[in-house]
């Protein structure tokens, strides 16, 4: 083989190589999303039972201060629900980051030295 010829062998290995990482990244990054999106699915339904089941049981009572109580209960749930998805979107938005930084420092060991061509 000729200089030139093991040069493009060399770039076409980096290539494939960067190729393959990349598929494999984005493949991790997709099931991750996937995953994010189904919590979030549930949390919107899990949201929406919570309404409904204050609404019905607010709108059941006649007295004033039973619905007080009744509202009380749901607003702490409600903050308790929502501190608990701060908590998962931090940590959704860390899993994201650990797997493009993941990918960005493999991606260097195999980027083809720009002298060499």
């Amino acid at each position: 083989m000729s200089d030139g010829q093991s040069i493009s062998a060399n770039t076409a290995k980096s290539i494939q190589s960067l190729a393959a990482k990349a598929i494999t990244t984005q493949s991790e990054f997709s099931e991750k999303l996937v995953e994010f999106n189904r919590h979030w699915l549930e949390r919107i339904q899990t949201e929406a039972n919570e309404l409904w089941d204050l609404l019905w049981r607010s709108n059941g009572t006649p007295s004033l201060a039973e619905k007080i109580k009744i509202s009380q209960a749901w607003l702490k749930g409600a903050t308790e629900r929502g501190a608990q998805d701060a908590m998962y979107a931090l940590e959704a938005a860390r899993t994201l980051g650990a797997i493009e930084l993941k990918a960005q420092t493999a991606g260097k060991d195999t980027v083809p030295d720009s002298k060499a061509a």
